[in-house]
């Protein structure tokens, strides 16, 4: 059986609670929390303040209670600020101190979850922002195997900004993630994105790891990737000992992928190599683990692991 698997490499914030992957329902944002701030529910005033507002449409174009948004400081008299500022109308209002902020919201229903992005929202005024589902566009990142089933997949996001740096993720556990970017770029390269998709094909061993990576001044607005047979890299795991095996990829923030592994079956992985180098992590039953990192895999080509040891070729 598969199962999630945190990255080692980074402790995603709130990742605890995406136990959603066990479930149908949308993952919650697990935004990086920060202290909250002053005035947070909207009430007095100061000069240093402004008022944000924050509409949120859903994707008929309506008012909705669907979704959950946080703005974060990042540079500014608001770099300490972080507020999820919620009205069952749909529309809710906070007042902020000055500063450069990143705001994600996602908006939830039974068809699955829009994730909207604006990485750079500069409060030197009072601001009206819309989140709107109708300006999502589609996650599609599959693999040359119409029988493969989804499993999970992670989209990651940092922002940064005069020396600061904020982190953004989601981790849905359906393949029907929407997301967009909103308002004005920010600096080019200040934006970092990565998405990783885990499949599996049934009765085969054959498990995929998609992943693409993205830097520039925007949030990704849809993302579309179906990789042909001869863009996948296959990495064979074998062992001699029965335990368990973690794949993920080696930079970046990431989420992967935990299966069992014993003599009788082997694991079998086709990644996409220009998702940078592989990490995979053995665990033998009732011993001690291993690590592998840094495997280089290109397309076409195939490496064969073995464990206990490490050996490739």
């Amino acid at each position: 059986m598969n199962r999630f698997s945190v990255s080692r490499r980074r402790a995603l914030a709130g990742l605890a609670a995406a136990a959603v992957l066990a479930t149908a329902a949308p993952a919650a944002t697990a935004s990086v929390p920060r202290a909250a701030a002053p005035d947070a529910a909207g009430t007095g005033s100061d000069a240093g303040t402004v008022t944000l507002t924050v509409r949120h449409l859903d994707r008929a174009g309506r008012p909705t209670a669907g979704y959950e948004t946080t703005v974060t400081g990042l540079t500014g008299a608001g770099a300490e600020t972080s507020v999820r500022p919620y009205d069952a109308d749909g529309t809710t209002t906070v007042r902020l101190p000055r500063g450069r902020y990143v705001l994600d919201s996602a908006l939830t229903t039974a068809a699955g979850t829009d994730w909207i992005v604006q990485p750079r929202l500069d409060l030197d005024r009072d601001t009206t922002v819309t989140v709107d589902a109708r300006t999502a566009r589609p996650v599609d990142v599959r693999p040359p195997d119409a029988a493969a089933r989804f499993q999970h997949g992670g989209m990651f996001l940092t922002v940064s900004h005069g020396g600061a740096e904020r982190f953004l993720n989601r981790i849905e556990a359906r393949p029907d993630l929407r997301v967009a970017h909103l308002g004005p770029a920010a600096e080019p390269g200040s934006v970092k994105q990565w998405y990783d998709a885990y499949w599996t094909s049934p009765g085969t061993g054959v498990d995929y790891a998609l992943g693409h990576t993205v830097t520039g001044g925007r949030a990704l607005t849809g993302l579309t990737k179906q990789p042909a047979p001869k863009d996948l890299a296959t990495l064979r795991i074998r062992t001699t000992r029965p335990g368990t095996v973690d794949l993920q990829p080696s930079a970046g923030p990431t989420v992967g992928v935990s299966r069992a592994l014993t003599p009788a079956a082997p694991a079998t992985y086709r990644v996409t190599p220009d998702r940078g180098t592989y990490d995979v992590s053995y665990a033998a039953d009732g011993g001690r683990r291993e690590n592998a990192d840094g495997l280089a895999l290109r397309p076409g080509g195939t490496t064969t692991l073995s464990f206990p040891g490490g050996a490739t070729r």
